[in-house]
C-alpha cells in the first residue's frame, strides 16, 4: 500500500474545495476563524480523497457496498446542511 498522506493525484474533492476556501476568505470574520475554516475544509477534502483511495484497494466485489455506505453517510451530512439552509 502506498503512503496515504500522499495520494497519487489531486482528487476532485480538492478542486471542489478551492472555491469554498476562496469564499471563506471573502467573508468578513476574524482571521483566526478563516484559518480554522480553511483547515477544516482541507481536512474534509483530504479525508474524502483518502477514503476513496482506501476503498479502491478493497477487492472489487466488496467496493460497492462500502461505497454505498459511504454515500449514505455523505447524504446524511448533505441533509443536515440542507436543514441548516432552510432555517436561514
Amino acid at each position: 500500500m502506498e503512503d496515504l498522506n500522499q495520494p497519487a493525484e489531486e482528487g476532485k474533492e480538492k478542486v471542489a474545495a478551492n472555491p469554498l476556501k476562496k469564499l471563506v476568505y471573502s467573508i468578513p470574520m476574524s482571521v483566526e476563524d478563516k484559518v480554522v475554516l480553511e483547515d477544516m475544509i482541507n481536512k474534509l477534502s483530504q479525508e474524502a480523497d483518502i477514503m476513496l483511495y482506501i476503498i479502491n484497494d478493497i477487492p472489487k466485489r466488496h467496493q460497492k457496498p462500502v461505497l454505498l455506505g459511504y454515500k449514505t453517510m455523505l447524504q446524511s451530512v448533505i441533509a443536515a446542511v440542507n436543514d441548516r439552509l432552510k432555517n436561514l
